[in-house]
This record gives C-alpha cells, structure tokens and sequence, in this order.
C-alpha cells in the first residue's frame, strides 16, 4: 500500500509539481516576513492577504464565464479549501475570533495540505484554474502558519468543535450537491486526476475513507500539538 501512495504522488502532473513547490517557498517566505514583523505589519499583511483571495475568486469566475466554461455544478466555491480561503478577509478583521483560528488550523490546513500532495486537476486544465487551485490554497497554508506564530495553541475542545464544523459543512454540500446534481467535496463521485482515491473502492467507501483520513490527520495535528506544546513548557 505504501508503493502505490509513492506511485500516486511521483505520478502526479509536472505542472502541478512545479506550482506546488512555488507555493510552498512562497508559504514559508511569507510566514518567515510574517514572523518578523510588527503587530501593524502583521496587520496590512493578512489584509492584503484577505484582498487577494477576493480578487483571485473574482478573477477565476471571470476567467470561466469568459472561456464558456462556468457551470453551476462545478464552478462554485463550495470546496473546503475554497471556503476556508473566502473566510481570510474575515479572519483578518476578526482575528479574536478563536472559531476562525481553529477552523485554518484542522480544516484549512489539512484540506490545503493534501491539496498540494494530490490533484484533481489534470495537465490539460486552463493555466488559470491551476493559477487559482494554488494561490487558494496557498493563502490558506500561510495563514494557518501565521495563527501558529501569533501564539495559537488548540485545546481539546478546539479539536472537537473542529469536527463539529467539519460535519456541518459536509451534510451542507451534500444537500447542495443533491439539489443542483454537483459533486462538490466529492461526495458521489471520485475527482478526477491524480489522486489518492485511485487507491479506493467505489462510492460510498471511498469517501467514507476520505472522512476517517480527515479524522486521523484532524488526530495527530491535535496530539502532535499537544505533545510540542508541553515539550516547550
């Protein structure tokens, strides 16, 4: 099983490759500026932040209403990822709101994360969607790392309300996907490209499996807190 993860990952598409180590450098940059800077830095930066995720959105709706590709099944933000980036102009004139911080840190993290080491997008996608996957995600990363270095630590009760969330917005998209006939989150059908679910069984187990990855990884980003946390005491 661990060879056909490997083969999953050294399979997936160059460009997705190239986009994704670009993002990750640019993610670290960042969170290294960020770390370095005064609280009104700080500031300006998750504003500009919050900005450009709007104007990303904005842009790659444009971008397929003008190439005749938009679709109310596929074309709406109603991925986890893509939530959670709409919800960083929000975090940044709200960052007291620990609910938000909880969320970038399992949710956003975690979705952003196996984004980056598995697609559904092919080589032959439009240069922009892949443009807009990365950017989206990569905005989500770097301000999960950027709660961390501002001081935020998840208690048990973060962990739980975490999964509770998770779960609403999952039975939400699967009434969403019921109503316009959509797979958003993949819930009735497996994504296309490279990706781990090649490795599953058909629906509904697959993701069923995807739900319970989400669980463990939710797990050990809780205990491996935890763990650091009282290290460093």
């Amino acid at each position: 099983m661990f060879s056909d993860i490997i083969n999953v990952v050294i399979s997936l598409p160059s460009q997705h490759v190239l986009f994704g180590m670009i993002s990750t450098v640019l993610c670290i940059a960042a969170a290294w500026v960020y770390s370095n800077s005064s609280s009104r830095v700080k500031q300006v930066i998750l504003m500009t932040i919050g900005y450009l995720v709007i104007f990303n959105e904005i842009v790659f709706q444009v971008y397929m209403i003008y190439y005749g590709i938009w679709s109310l099944k596929t074309s709406l933000p109603m991925e986890m990822c893509y939530l959670s980036a709409l919800l960083i102009p929000v975090y940044a004139k709200n960052q007291h709101i620990r609910l938000l911080k909880t969320w970038f840190f399992f949710a956003g993290f975690g979705g952003s994360l196996f984004a980056f080491i598995n697609t559904n997008l092919s080589e032959m996608e439009h240069i922009y969607v892949s443009i807009h996957y990365f950017f989206a995600h990569g905005l989500v990363i770097f301000v999960m790392l950027s709660i961390v270095v501002d001081g935020y630590r998840p208690m048990w009760k973060d962990y739980f309300i975490a999964i509770q969330w998770t779960t609403v917005l999952v039975v939400f998209i699967i009434l969403v996907n019921l109503t316009l006939d959509s797979n958003y989150m993949f819930t009735f059908e497996k994504p296309e490209g490279v990706n781990f679910t090649l490795l599953m069984p058909g629906w509904p187990y697959y993701f069923l499996i995807m739900l319970c990855i989400g669980l463990v990884f939710y797990t050990l980003m809780m205990v491996g807190s935890v763990a650091i946390t009282k290290r460093n005491k």
